[in-house]
């Protein structure tokens, strides 16, 4: 019988097929005789790792069918154990999304315990330092504040403001005025007639008695009128007070500025305090456009204190913002309070002692427009 080779040649076999076939089975059947009861190989047969390297001859057709099916199982078993490819292990996988699921409920746990713990401090806070309220500044628009401890809250109503017969404001508590009606001038109001500014109703004046330029020199100034407007109010039987108009920039600045006022004032006598007047200069620049809250808290400290310490009494004239925005009242909070504000009637929050509540008053005696003044603290 013929076959191919690998270089497609005829080959011609030597003997039977079936004899050499039978001849293979015998030994193979041997070799599995020997076997181990592992299924293992006695060591010094084992074949060789790749029995593959030699090609097996081609099968006869049909006749060797049944020889075909036991040469291969056969073949197999004598074949060395080939280990199958480790399954992979899903316990890594399981593993990591556990530690991804424990630190995703440990994440939520810690962010609810955050949460309740900031909740909890806050509401300790609120507690501790008063609950937040909540205005509606006519000026500032909607407020939110927490009250500083110990400062005092202003009790003012609407309701208690009354118009008298020239049209000047009073205050009413139980039915009794307890407001004081002034005005504050300074050199531009010329010369004025005191007394018939007495006889319009007016009770005490703030003049002003110096101030800085709010350029970069901050040069300061006293003001022209203050000497002559002293004499003839006290004259006409009118309380005396006194406003430092002041550009101050920093502490030295506001001591600078006090030490001026004592001077100026050389120990006369004054009825009603000493205010200080720091202003923001809206339509140009200015030497304070840089003072922050703090800052302004620590100047006004200073110059009230060196006046109080020259046995004056201090008062800081300011407006909504600066006593919302600016100053620190838990530093100012045992100081007094002018306030500027041209409104019906102030919202302010915080107590204040005097109220500015116009710039365009009309006085007799007095030429052209005036501020006007009252004062709720009868500081005489």
């Amino acid at each position: 019988m013929a076959y191919l080779d690998d270089n497609n040649e005829n080959l011609t076999s030597q003997g039977d097929p079936l004899e050499k076939l039978d001849r293979e089975l015998a030994e193979l059947r041997a070799t599995l005789e020997q076997m181990d009861v592992d299924g293992k190989l006695p060591e010094e047969e084992i074949p060789a790792d790749n029995l593959q390297q030699d090609k097996p001859e081609p099968e006869p057709a049909e006749e060797a069918e049944e020889a075909v099916k036991v040469t291969k199982s056969a073949s197999d078993l004598a074949s060395p154990i080939k280990p199958e490819p480790p399954k992979k292990s899903r316990a890594p996988l399981i593993a990591v999304i556990i530690v991804l699921c424990v630190a995703l409920v440990g994440g939520i746990g810690f962010g609810i315990y955050r949460a309740v713990s900031s909740q909890t401090r806050s509401q300790e806070t609120d507690a501790a330092q008063g609950e937040l309220v909540t205005i509606n500044d006519s000026e500032m628009g909607t407020v939110t504040l927490r009250p500083v401890e110990g400062a005092e809250i202003s009790t003012y109503s609407a309701e208690n403001l009354k118009k008298d017969a020239n049209g000047y404001y009073e205050y009413y508590e139980n039915g009794k005025k307890i407001s004081h009606l002034g005005v504050d001038l300074s050199e531009y109001q010329g010369e004025v007639d005191f007394e018939k500014v007495k006889a319009s109703g007016v009770e005490f004046v703030m003049l002003r008695i110096g101030g800085r330029f709010y350029g970069a020199e901050g040069k300061l100034y006293e003001d022209g009128a203050f000497d002559t407007y002293y004499e003839q109010a006290k004259a006409a039987g009118l309380k005396v007070g006194a406003y430092y108009f002041s550009q101050a920039a920093s502490v030295a600045d506001a001591q600078e500025e006090a030490a001026q006022t004592i001077k100026k004032l050389n120990g006369r006598t004054l009825d009603y305090p000493v205010a200080f007047d720091w202003e923001n200069i809206g339509d140009d620049e200015a030497r304070t456009d840089g003072v922050t809250g703090a800052e302004l808290t620590s100047i006004a400290e200073a110059f009230c204190d060196a006046i109080n310490e020259a046995g004056y009494k201090s008062i800081v004239y300011a407006n909504a913002g600066q006593m919302f925005v600016m100053y620190d009242f838990e530093t100012m909070k045992n100081y007094d309070f002018w306030l500027a504000d041209y409104r019906e009637f102030p919202t302010m929050y915080y107590n204040y002692d005097m109220w500015q509540y116009a710039t365009d008053g009309a006085v007799d005696g007095i030429e052209g427009e005036v501020d006007l003044n009252i004062s709720f603290t009868d500081f005489t």
